[in-house]
C-alpha cells in the first residue's frame, strides 16, 4: 500500500527560513564580539607572562637590573649585576639615581645594555598578526610605560609616568591599556578612551599586576584577577 508522507509547506519553509536569519542576526555579531575580545585578552595575558619572565630575570640574579619599556615597539635594557651594585649598593657611589631611588632609559643611564635578545614579545606596530593598540605610545605623552625591575621591587622611572591610584591599596601604581584595532586607533587608544574590548592592567613597585576590563555598559573597570 502506498503510505501518504506529508512534506513542508512553503508557509512552514518561509518560516524556517525566517527564523534562522533572525537567529542568525542575533547570533553572528556577538560571536564576533566574542572573537574580538579573546584576541584583546590573548594579548594582555601574553605580556602578563612576559612581566613574570623578566621579573624572574631580576629575581634570581640573572641580571642586577631588567627594564622593560612597554609600547608598541618593546625594548629590553639590562644591567649587570656588578654595575647595579657599584650603581646603587656601593657605600661610596653618590649619584642621583642612588639618592632618589629612581632609573633613567636605558639609553641615557650608565650600566645599561640594550638587550634584543630578551625582546620575543611583539605588540601591534611591531607585529601585523597584533589585534591590539596599546597606550602609552608614540602619539602620547608619555610614549610608553618604563619599568625598571629588581630584586628590590621596581624602581621609580625618573621621567614622566602614567600612573593612577590602585583603589584598594591608595598607591599610585603604572598602567597600561589595550585597545581593539576594530575600534580604535593609536591616537584614540588613551587613557581616557572608553570602548567595547578594552584592558587595563596596573604594576605596583614589586610588580604585581592586576587586570581589568572595561565595561561599557556600567562605564567602569572591572578587575578580573587580584
Amino acid at each position: 500500500m502506498w503510505k501518504n508522507y506529508k512534506g513542508f509547506s512553503l508557509v512552514e519553509l518561509l518560516l524556517v527560513i525566517l527564523l534562522i536569519g533572525i537567529f542568525s542576526g542575533i547570533a553572528i555579531p556577538n560571536i564576533k564580539k566574542w572573537m574580538t575580545d579573546r584576541q584583546v585578552n590573548k594579548e594582555v595575558y601574553d605580556v602578563v607572562t612576559y612581566l613574570d619572565e623578566r621579573k624572574s630575570d631580576a629575581m634570581s640574579g640573572k641580571f642586577g637590573m631588567v627594564q622593560v619599556i612597554l609600547k608598541p615597539n618593546l625594548e629590553i635594557y639590562t644591567m649587570s649585576n656588578e654595575n647595579y651594585f657599584n650603581t646603587y649598593k656601593n657605600i661610596s657611589a653618590n649619584n642621583a639615581y642612588k639618592n632618589s631611588g629612581t632609573c633613567g632609559y636605558g639609553t641615557k643611564q650608565a650600566g645599561f645594555q640594550r638587550n634584543k635578545d630578551l625582546e620575543t614579545l611583539k605588540l601591534s606596530v611591531s607585529n601585523n598578526d597584533s589585534s591590539v593598540h596599546v597606550y602609552p605610545n608614540a602619539a602620547h605623552n608619555p610614549t610608553g610605560t618604563v619599568l625598571c625591575i629588581t630584586k628590590d621591587g621596581l624602581l621609580k622611572y625618573n621621567k614622566l609616568r602614567k600612573t593612577e591610584k590602585d583603589p584598594s591599596t591608595g598607591k599610585y601604581v603604572d598602567i597600561f591599556i589595550f585597545c581593539s584595532k576594530t575600534n580604535t586607533n593609536q591616537y584614540t587608544c588613551n587613557y581616557n578612551a572608553r570602548y567595547d574590548f578594552m584592558y587595563k592592567i596596573t604594576l605596583d613597585r614589586f610588580l604585581n599586576i592586576k587586570i581589568y576590563k572595561y565595561n561599557k555598559n556600567k562605564n567602569t573597570w572591572i578587575l578580573k584577577n587580584g
